[in-house]
């Protein structure tokens, strides 16, 4: 249960406050975070698909980090059409 708290989320938005972020500010870059989760579910899906059709383990997770990377770029590009970020 533990390995699942996004430390490094919580880690940043603690930073941005003690910069003296606005709370709109630490808002928008949570809100922004929910977005860009449901790419990074991208490895969890297609590493586990290869990994069952005979890849290897880091081949597969090297395919999974791939197509995370590509959901990032595509979820950012929709988000920026939809004015969610800047």
């Amino acid at each position: 249960v533990l390995a699942s708290i996004p430390l490094v989320s919580v880690l940043a938005m603690m930073w941005m406050n003690q910069d003296g972020a606005t709370s709109e500010e630490i808002i928008m870059f949570s809100r922004d975070i929910v977005w860009l989760v449901l790419p990074s579910l991208l490895l969890f899906i297609v590493m586990p698909e290869l990994i069952e059709r005979g890849w290897n383990f880091y081949p597969a997770l090297g395919g999974g980090l791939c197509a995370t990377v590509i959901g990032y770029f595509l979820m950012i590009e929709l988000m920026k059409r939809f004015q969610s970020i800047s």
